[in-house]
């Protein structure tokens, strides 16, 4: 028997994670039926730094598990979604990934989260020839360094900076230099405080006054915006995740300063404008899904997510996360994948072919193609902050 499975209980799916159960009603899908099945590993940080990215892709999961039960399955056969808690930290992503690709014996992993997991994880794909593929890391060339069998489905950093500037410039053409604030303790934000964004800056003649420093987890901004207000810049780059830089751009409102802002990629959830609150106003970053995008397939999925989350609106990580379940889906059915255990190492290499090879696939983000260093081509959006809400900046 492979590992820890999902199994049927009083007419549910239950998922063992680690520390965590994920339960799913299969109670409106009709009479149990017998299926093989079909093991995808996922990992998300559920509890611990960035509880809440994980917790909102697993609404997302859940979305995809009940569509797949609905549809019979894959060729007919259950699919298992083997969900380990990283707590997003790279120790946990290693012993996880090693779990799934050679205890649990998935056909492939999707994850982890963030950047610095994202970095050990995709190793040890390589070494045990299964197909890692996150659906969130952003730092650049990660997963060039790991092919064949990394991907990246999530734009780079290094893929949208320049259009969120160019935006962001067009729309201040006053601005002449900035100071950037960096949380220099995840590897995605640090990389795009330090590298990302002042080579975007400099390429369009825009001068960087200082690169002030904080970290994940910190709650006291005052030191850092006081220096920022004192050097007095054109304007302010934020390169952080939703919460500190919601915390950040509080604190920027609060001290006074009017100075235009933008901000990385980790900023751009509905949770930043929870926190920021009416300092988010004005705000510009960039991503790969828009939430209030008006096209009626996106608008039906929104408003399913937000049913099942309590309202909470989904972020870019959440649909690249349902559309990467159902990317997986199209390769098991299209390639030949048997799914027999002694045919387990061929079968991983159908579906990285399968994905080396995927182009335009038609997902709610928008059409999803893999390049040759592993990474989805994926259109950015420049959104604004408006009363309380990302708009599209034209």
């Amino acid at each position: 028997m492979k590992g820890v499975k999902g199994f049927f209980q009083n007419g549910n799916i239950t998922m063992r994670t680690g520390a965590t159960m994920l339960v799913m009603s299969l109670a409106a899908l009709g009479p149990t039926i017998s299926y093989a099945e079909i093991d995808i590993g996922i990992l998300a940080p559920l509890s611990g730094k960035g509880a809440s990215y994980g917790q909102h892709q697993k609404v997302a999961v859940e979305m995809a598990q009940e569509k797949l039960a609905e549809e019979g399955g894959i060729k007919g056969e259950k699919v298992n979604f083997l969900f380990y808690d990283t707590r997003g930290e790279n120790a946990e992503a290693i012993s996880q990934t090693r779990r799934l690709i050679y205890n649990d014996e998935v056909l492939a992993v999707i994850g982890p989260y963030f950047s610095a997991e994202t970095e050990v994880a995709f190793p040890l794909g390589v070494r045990g020839e299964t197909p890692v593929i996150t659906a969130s890391s952003a730092k650049p060339g990660i997963a060039a360094k790991n092919r064949p069998w990394a991907f990246r489905n999530a734009l780079a950093s290094d893929q949208m900076n320049g259009h969120l500037v160019e935006a962001w410039l067009k729309a201040n053409p006053d601005i002449k230099n900035v100071v950037i604030l960096t949380d220099v303790k995840d590897a995605f934000t640090k990389i795009d405080g330090t590298a990302v964004f002042p080579a975007v800056l400099k390429e369009r003649g825009i001068e960087i006054l200082d690169n002030i420093s904080f970290q994940t987890g910190d709650v006291d901004y005052a030191a850092q915006v006081t220096k920022t207000k004192q050097i007095n810049p054109d304007g302010i780059v934020v390169a952080g995740l939703y919460n500190e830089g919601g915390n950040v751009v509080r604190e920027i409102r609060k001290q006074g300063l009017t100075q235009p802002v933008i901000g990385a990629l980790g900023m751009s959830e509905a949770k930043f404008l929870d926190i920021a609150g009416k300092s988010s106003e004005g705000v510009m970053v960039v991503m790969p899904f828009w939430t209030d995008n008006p096209d009626p397939r996106v608008a039906q999925w929104v408003a399913e997510y937000q049913k099942r989350s309590g309202g909470d609106k989904p972020g870019n990580t959440d649909a690249l996360i349902y559309d990467t379940i159902f990317m997986l889906k199209t390769c098991i059915e299209k390639s030949g994948v048997t799914n027999k255990p002694d045919q387990l190492k061929e079968d991983r290499k159908k579906i990285r072919d399968c994905l080396d090879n995927m182009t335009d696939y038609p997902g709610i983000v928008g059409p999803i193609t893999f390049n040759e260093d592993g990474d989805a081509i994926l259109q950015p959006t420049v959104l604004k902050a408006e009363g309380g809400k990302w708009v599209t900046v034209k």
